[in-house]
């Protein structure tokens, strides 16, 4: 009888990599992005699908919207699972070195065999940390993939914004309501302490942008002045957060 093929650390890894970028309702074994990865690490797609869904079953976020994963997470996925949340500078290094194994050595002009101009679609997995990653995915699903002041719908053009910065709220780093989604020019003005949300959540403008006369600073800000903010689906704003926001960043 074959042995039971265990998974080894850096496969874990790269499934911790792939769960903190994927939406939770892609983790199935026809995304592109899982077959490809599944291919490189000796695993199925199904296996690795199902892998990352036992993952979801120990994400807070995941549990307290009412949804529930599947129920097989081992021990050594919860212990990878505490270890990313206690030592996250060590995990993140590691998720990163397992990735970069992965990695083919490119081909030079020297190489035989056609080059390949065909221009298949890349895999989107970005090396990344998890946490960061795993942050914007709660955030963007919280507001269900649109920014909170434009709608603006497309990922690519959307950031998680920390109303505290990352590195002043280490507690707070992976709180979803210590996050905005916004498009990625206000997150930048955002970021920046050019706008700010009231404690209505109505956005405020800094006097600095206000001195603005063009027809894209009245487009994209002027426009939006006391407009309140969409609400997320589960974890609103922290109004401390947005307080702090106001009181230490906001430019008056």
């Amino acid at each position: 009888m074959a042995g039971v093929n265990h998974w080894t650390r850096d496969q874990l890894l790269v499934a911790f990599t792939l769960y903190s970028q994927i939406p939770f309702g892609k983790l199935h074994s026809r995304n592109p992005d899982i077959i490809h990865y599944a291919n490189l690490i000796g695993r199925t797609p199904g296996a690795l699908a199902m892998k990352l869904v036992n993952l979801a079953s120990l994400d807070p976020f995941i549990v307290e919207s009412g949804r529930t994963g599947l129920k097989g997470a081992s021990n050594t996925d919860r212990e990878l699972w505490k270890e990313m949340s206690q030592n996250t500078e060590t995990f993140d290094f590691d998720c990163l070195s397992a990735m970069n194994k992965l990695e083919k050595p490119v081909t030079t002009l020297h190489d035989s065999g056609p080059v390949d101009f065909s221009g298949r679609e890349r895999t989107t997995i970005v090396k990344a940390r998890v946490d960061q990653q795993l942050f914007r995915k709660h955030v963007l699903e919280a507001y269900e993939y649109r920014c909170c002041l434009t709608e603006l719908e497309e990922p690519a053009l959307l950031v998680a914004s920390h109303i505290r910065p990352w590195a002043n709220a280490v507690e707070h780093r992976l709180n979803p309501s210590n996050g905005l989604c916004l498009s990625s020019l206000h997150d930048k003005a955002f970021d920046r302490g050019l706008i700010s949300f009231n404690d209505h959540l109505e956005m405020i403008i800094s006097p600095k942008l206000k001195k603005l006369t063009s027809d894209i600073a009245i487009e994209n800000f002027a426009k939006y002045e006391g407009k309140q903010l969409r609400l997320p689906v589960s974890y609103p704003p922290d109004m401390s957060q947005m307080r702090y926001h106001r009181e230490n960043i906001f430019v008056i």
